[in-house]
């Protein structure tokens, strides 16, 4: 991203409500959490930075970021609370449907899933720097560790792909 375009990250002025809303709990607090949608709600007795997590990844995805703008098509089918395998499972098949149609328009796919390997390593990098900055700016762990519990997936499906 060019400074000039974007003084300020996307995703910190989408997140920045969040992060003051959680800087003083901890991580480890057990809540329960009820997200509703149009079509079905889900609930979860989790910790506080599994919950948290949750809503962060979407925050992050629909922020406006570029590198986090390759993922917002799992916004609309998101799972909260989902596995690892889950979440590999969604952006894989995600991914793969978006490559039929690419083949189907005459275009060249990416069977062998390697942009989507790049899209997640892109995104690691993102998540390190937010990481970078939360690290400098909270006083308790609940904010830096729900990040940490999406890089894990960032980092995960690269390597279930390989």
């Amino acid at each position: 991203m060019r400074k000039e375009q974007h003084p300020f990250c996307p995703i910190a002025q989408n997140i920045v409500q969040v992060l003051d809303s959680f800087e003083n709990d901890y991580s480890y607090e057990e809540i329960t959490v009820t997200v509703e949608t149009p079509i079905r709600s889900y609930v979860a007795k989790t910790s506080l930075q599994r919950g948290l997590s949750a809503m962060m990844g979407i925050y992050m995805v629909s922020s406006g970021c570029p590198i986090m703008a390759r993922l917002k098509p799992m916004v609309r089918y998101h799972l909260p609370f989902a596995t690892i395998e889950e979440t590999v499972y969604r952006s894989a098949s995600t991914y793969l449907l978006g490559q039929y149609f690419k083949m189907k328009k005459g275009l060249q796919p990416d069977w062998e899933l390697k942009e989507l390997i790049r899209i997640y390593q892109n995104v690691q990098q993102v998540n390190a720097a937010m990481a970078d900055r939360l690290r400098s700016s909270q006083a308790k762990d609940a904010n830096i560790n729900a990040l940490i519990v999406l890089d894990v997936f960032a980092k995960e499906l690269p390597q279930n792909i390989e």
